[in-house]
């Protein structure tokens, strides 16, 4: 059972690192000329989505995951979202959402077995490990790559 973990985990982080050239690549696959419109109907422009993905990156999952592993079951706030900025081009939003990737990555590949299952306090989620922040984070990458391709 402890290798398998150590497996899905190592795996998890893979996943977590790759997504970010995905949605590179899925936002290169859009003209530029499209980047401020919706990507299909009453869906959101590629610009929006990234600003939405970096938000989230910068303002909540990385420091969601350095509270929870600095301090003893932190209280961690809910977050309202600000609107996207349309002075941030997609060129800028992407190379931020990359950076706080890669110090996520950074802070994650080298955690303890027992860092894992650190925990912290939503008011809406309740009691949540790392592992489960991690999944987070993942999963929501993958709404929004699927939202940039159409899907």
């Amino acid at each position: 059972m402890t290798e398998q973990l150590y497996d899905y985990r190592a795996r998890l982080l893979v996943r977590l690192e790759g997504i970010a050239d995905e949605i590179a690549d899925a936002i290169a696959a859009i003209p530029q000329s499209h980047w401020h419109e919706p990507v299909s109907p009453g869906g959101r422009s590629p610009h929006t989505i990234l600003s939405s993905l970096r938000g989230l990156e910068r303002y909540v999952y990385s420091l969601r995951l350095q509270r929870i592993l600095t301090e003893d079951s932190p209280e961690l706030a809910a977050f309202t979202p600000d609107p996207p900025d349309p002075a941030l081009t997609i060129a800028d939003l992407l190379a931020e959402y990359k950076t706080l990737r890669q110090a996520e990555l950074e802070l994650l590949r080298h955690l303890p077995p027992t860092a894992w299952v650190r925990v912290g306090r939503h008011p809406i989620f309740g009691l949540r490990t790392v592992q489960w922040w991690t999944e987070r984070t993942l999963e929501h990458s993958k709404r929004h790559l699927r939202e940039l391709r159409g899907e």
